[in-house]
């Protein structure tokens, strides 16, 4: 299902937008859909790296946990 909405955008956004979705061969519809779709996708991405950012400062990591592994790392000069 789905369900139409109406919005307003400036003048000079949707010049933009229907230039570039012209160039992909989108309709505004399809254009729209994306641009939602990604800004969802960003949030959770930002949302899961803000959980992991309070995470490690609440339980950093110990030097025990990865030294071995890290110390064994050679790296190019």
């Amino acid at each position: 299902m789905s369900r139409m909405i109406a919005i307003r955008l400036p003048d000079e956004m949707l010049a933009r937008v229907d230039e570039e979705r012209r160039r992909a061969g989108l309709t505004r519809a399809a254009a729209v859909n994306e641009a939602l779709q990604l800004w969802i996708e960003r949030r959770r991405y930002d949302d899961a790296v803000q959980r992991d950012h309070e995470g490690y400062e609440k339980h950093p990591v110990r030097e025990e946990e990865f030294g071995a592994v890290l110390g064994a790392q050679v790296w190019p000069k």
